[in-house]
């Protein structure tokens, strides 16, 4: 795994850093995605969050899905993390009133045990599935110009929604920050 001895690892520098270099965002992602979760403070969990997109981003660079890796930089972490911050930065909190409703009082366990149970139904599915036992394809051939001529093409209007999705919702965040007037 990292290198078996100090000697193999001053022998191939590169192979040395090649292994930190998808460890490293590793650990980072899994860090930051944590503490977005277990984080009460609503910037802090959403910064944490973007550095999770990044990290997932230089992930994807790492182990060689260069294109997924800057669709993530771009799409997720400059548009909707910062959809996020926005979101958050024109909500007012005294409209984000406590629930009262019956699944409001289970606190942390309730949350874990659900988070849990969730976790077993999906791994359950997805080891039964008849999915699971098909051999997986190699990795596609596909050049990024070829998948930037299909997003250019056959799928500009998935684009076109997903456009007018985000625009929709950084509309609606700012029409919840707008003071009454009548008031």
């Amino acid at each position: 795994m990292i290198c078996e001895s100090l000697k193999t690892c001053f022998d191939d520098p590169g192979k040395f850093l090649g292994e930190w270099f998808v460890l490293l965002p590793a650990l980072v992602l899994l860090l930051a995605a944590a503490a977005a979760v277990v984080l009460r403070n609503l910037i802090h969990a959403t910064l944490c969050l973007t550095l999770s997109f990044i990290a997932l981003g230089i992930l994807f660079i790492a182990l060689g899905a260069e294109f997924v890796g800057f669709v993530q930089l771009l799409v997720y972490v400059g548009a909707v993390a910062m959809l996020i911050v926005f979101a958050i930065l024109l909500t007012r909190p005294e409209r984000l009133a406590k629930s009262d409703t019956a699944l409001s009082g289970l606190g942390p366990a309730g949350g874990a045990l659900a988070g849990f149970v969730t976790l077993g139904v999906l791994l359950g599915f997805l080891f039964t599935s008849p999915i699971a036992k098909k051999s997986l394809p190699g990795p596609a051939s596909a050049p990024v110009a070829e998948i930037g001529h299909a997003l250019m093409g056959d799928y500009k209007a998935a684009l076109i929604v997903v456009g007018v999705l985000l625009t929709a919702a950084l509309v609606g965040a700012a029409v919840l920050a707008m003071e009454d007037k009548n008031s």
